[in-house]
């Protein structure tokens, strides 16, 4: 008897332990790399792409703007210089090949802060 008290106490002790243990994870955080990553993936470097891209220059405003709110200065780091490439494609007339370039540079860019970003614990 006194072996299975002493076995409940132990587990409950070691899974109120574990709720101690800070955890980086940040569902909006999450949901805004996703949104970004969406929207690079949805440029059509073929077509009228400047909707497309101010479009992404929202997504990515939305998530520096949440990452300097909370203090997240490691994906801050990430994010604007993905900002001065958007920027620069859509500051630039319509250009498939240069579009075609920025772009390659944008999924590179937003796959790198998402790995940081969902890696957290």
């Amino acid at each position: 008897m006194n072996f299975k008290i002493g076995f409940i106490l132990l587990v409950s002790g070691i899974i109120s332990g574990c709720s101690m243990i800070p955890s980086f994870w940040d569902d909006n955080e999450a949901y805004g790399v996703a949104k970004v990553r969406h929207s690079v993936d949805a440029i059509n470097c073929s077509g009228n792409y400047l909707p497309q891209v101010n479009a992404l220059v929202s997504d990515i405003r939305f998530l520096q703007l949440y990452t300097e709110s909370k203090g997240s200065d490691d994906l801050g780091e990430m994010v604007e210089p993905m900002m001065e490439t958007a920027k620069g494609l859509a500051n630039k007339d319509e250009n498939v090949v240069f579009c075609n370039i920025k772009k390659k540079l944008l999924v590179e860019q937003s796959a790198t802060i998402a790995d940081a970003t969902m890696e957290r614990f």
